[in-house]
């Protein structure tokens, strides 16, 4: 269960504002009252960011909360795409920076909020690694025309596979390939805390699992809807994915 956020721009913004908004969400992001609470923050169990800046694509994670890691604090610089993540996990014995996210698998970058079951969790627990890695993989594999379409129809295929994917919690998502970044919100239990919710402003889109700030514009996304935040026009699909 984690929190996230993402922005695609199209000048280079100063990564300060959003990292803070990343330790925000790892002190106070919102849980669900009967969950239990972790020691060091509410989203404690590591951290993950890709961003880019011109052609350069740079990927940084930790296992350490993001709101005390010394790692995190210390990076600067620009970007004009971005995902950040922050991780409450159900297990703490998986907490370390090979299990945080964003995963990258051939230039794409994936965020998840949610729980994966069915043979991709069996295969994640057999490997020693994510469940998101597992379906990143499978998505690369898949999604070879990195457009909109093209993803609805592999998340349609891989989302729609109950063998596959088991009666996952959520899959809440925001993926970065190539110039755009795509959020999905998905959920199938706790409505309440698998939220998404978009801003699109001229030269600026974001996506977060909960608004970053008081401005108006956001727009929590319906469950089983795909944006595409792409310069200088967003685009969105509505998937049938399993309730």
């Amino acid at each position: 269960m984690c929190r996230m956020l993402a922005f695609v721009s199209a000048e280079q913004q100063d990564l300060a504002p959003f990292l803070s908004h990343l330790t925000k969400m790892c002190v106070h992001g919102y849980l669900v009252d009967h969950w239990e609470r972790h020691p060091g923050g509410r989203h404690p169990d590591g951290w993950g960011i890709v961003f880019r800046k011109g052609t350069e694509t740079r990927w940084m994670r930790g296992g350490e909360p993001a709101c005390a890691d010394p790692a995190l604090a210390k990076v600067r610089g620009t970007a004009d795409r971005f995902v950040g993540h922050v991780r409450y996990a159900s297990d703490t014995g998986t907490v370390n920076a090979g299990n945080a996210h964003p995963f990258l698998v051939e230039g794409i970058a994936l965020a998840h909020n949610g729980t994966f079951r069915g043979r991709i969790g069996e295969e994640a627990g057999a490997r020693k690694v994510s469940d998101t890695l597992v379906f990143l993989e499978r998505l690369a594999d898949l999604w070879r025309d990195r457009t909109l379409d093209g993803l609805a129809a592999t998340l349609s295929r891989l989302l729609g596979d109950t063998a596959l994917v088991g009666e996952y919690s959520a899959a809440n998502m925001l993926i970065s390939a190539g110039d755009a970044i795509f959020a999905l919100r998905n959920f199938r239990e706790d409505e309440e805390y698998y939220t998404l919710s978009v801003k699109i402003q001229p030269g600026l889109m974001a996506a977060a699992s909960q608004p970053f700030d008081t401005s108006p514009g956001w727009r929590l996304l319906e469950n089983g809807e795909l944006v595409e935040l792409h310069l200088p026009t967003p685009a969105t699909v509505h998937l049938a994915l399993p309730v």
